[in-house]
């Protein structure tokens, strides 16, 4: 059980077996719940067919093979957001304040690691945004790649990809100082971010 919970991310010898102690701790019907979650994991839970979130493959809870989000009538679609993961995803979503869509690229580009643009979904980025330019005269593409060395590789890639492109509005999320943090303790980029991006 140790060897299989530190196959997750994130989850070391002591951490997997305080999870195994804390599953001892509970009885018999809670363990099958969780067993059968586990099972049927891959087929309840596939990824949307148009921005790759994930969505639960039930058929009262998925229209189309779309997530909750994509699926909505109420969404801006004149605003789509560029992420890496769907926990980035996910971040977004519970601050509750952007209505518009996302496309989540499922990493960065880091050849080292065999991410390459080609292994990440950019091809169905630049069809998504065919179709919806199709349908809309002017579209905000927001990048909202991590302040990573691989995130901003990703960002200059997408930057570089479809600056030229007809109706589309490249924008990029505001980076800089965090709220209590000292100057003396910040990096050179959250530094240089912060005063090209001050107001």
């Amino acid at each position: 059980m140790v060897q299989l919970f530190r196959k997750l991310p994130g989850v070391g010898p002591r951490q997997a077996a305080r999870f195994i102690l804390a599953l001892m701790e509970r009885d018999e019907v809670e363990l099958t719940e969780l067993g059968n979650a586990i099972i049927n994991l891959k087929k309840n839970i596939k990824l949307c067919k148009e921005c790759f979130n994930l969505s639960e493959n039930l058929p009262d809870r998925q229209i189309n093979g779309l997530c909750y989000i994509c699926s909505d009538p109420r969404r801006d679609r004149t605003k789509l957001m560029v992420l890496e993961k769907v926990t980035d995803l996910d971040s977004m979503e519970k601050l509750g304040i952007y209505k518009g869509t996302y496309h989540v690229l499922g990493g960065a580009i880091n050849p080292l690691n065999g991410a390459v643009p080609e292994t990440l979904r950019f091809k169905e980025l630049e069809r998504r945004l065919t179709s919806i330019c199709q349908e809309h005269n002017n579209i905000e593409l927001i990048i909202a790649t991590n302040p990573t060395t691989t995130g901003e590789t990703t960002a200059l890639y997408i930057r570089d990809t479809l600056k030229d492109k007809p109706g589309i509005t490249l924008t990029r999320l505001g980076r800089g100082l965090a709220s209590g943090s000292n100057l003396e303790y910040a990096d050179e980029i959250t530094l240089k971010h912060a005063l090209e991006q001050r107001r």
